[in-house]
């Protein structure tokens, strides 16, 4: 039979239960918070939530496990999982909606395959798409998936990750691509895909998603590639502004 003690004991241990629950709830949220003001490492979360280096650390990283935040051990950001919801959700203003119109325009001016994808981890997820109108196209269907590390869209998401990029892509000039505001990308393997993206970013600047146009060789030489460039972050800049980003960096 249980003392009177222990049965009290076990009663506060079930009384606190809610609100132990309720306030890593709580905190988790002020971790999602802190991160709508851009990109932030440890210490950074730290100074926003006012929360102690291992409890912000711990829930960080129960957020990542759940997609809500993304992190490579030293920058945290807004993870894809929130994307998601929204979409589910159709309570907040859509990227796709936004999106759609202008991956149609740039394809109709074009004539090549747009994309609009996200980041899920070491993946870009395709979300939308307008189709090429070429005798040979490049083409992706929405909800396909590729890795970051080999696709254009991948390199745009990164531009704010200086260290991760120039991890992944030594070979490239990390300064000349982030400072242009776009990337390009030549796939010297079977496709032989030539890809322009630019990176979208939302009110606090963070980048949430990256467009790019895909061609092959024989429609994309050198000169197109670099007039297309504008005309790429012109795109991803409208889109940008209908999500609140008044820029610049």
């Amino acid at each position: 039979m249980a003392s009177r003690s222990s049965t009290a004991t076990a009663r506060r241990s079930e009384d606190a239960g809610p609100e132990s629950t309720s306030q890593t709830l709580t905190r988790a949220i002020d971790i999602l918070d802190a991160l709508r003001e851009g990109p932030a490492d440890l210490q950074a979360l730290q100074t926003r939530t006012g929360l102690t280096r291992s409890t912000a650390h711990r829930l960080a990283n129960l957020l990542i496990h759940r997609r809500l935040v993304t992190g490579d051990g030293k920058i945290y950001r807004l993870g894809a999982g929130l994307i998601y919801l929204g979409f589910k959700s159709g309570e907040r203003l859509d990227l796709i909606d936004v999106a759609r119109p202008v991956l149609a325009q740039l394809s109709a001016e074009t004539d090549d395959a747009v994309n609009l994808g996200v980041r899920d981890g070491d993946e870009i997820i395709y979300v939308a798409q307008a189709p090429s109108r070429r005798r040979v196209v490049v083409r992706h269907h929405v909800g396909d998936r590729n890795r970051v590390a080999e696709t254009a869209l991948g390199r745009a998401l990164l531009l704010d990750e200086g260290e991760t990029w120039q991890a992944l892509f030594p070979r490239e000039d990390y300064a000349l691509n982030s400072g242009r505001g776009h990337v390009e990308h030549h796939d010297d393997g079977g496709d032989r895909i030539r890809c322009l993206a630019a990176p979208i970013r939302e009110v606090s600047g963070g980048i949430v998603a990256a467009l790019s146009l895909s061609s092959l060789p024989e429609y994309m030489d050198d000169a197109r590639m670099t007039a297309l460039a504008v005309r790429v972050r012109e795109a991803a800049a409208e889109i940008s502004l209908a999500l609140g980003y008044e820029g610049p960096r």
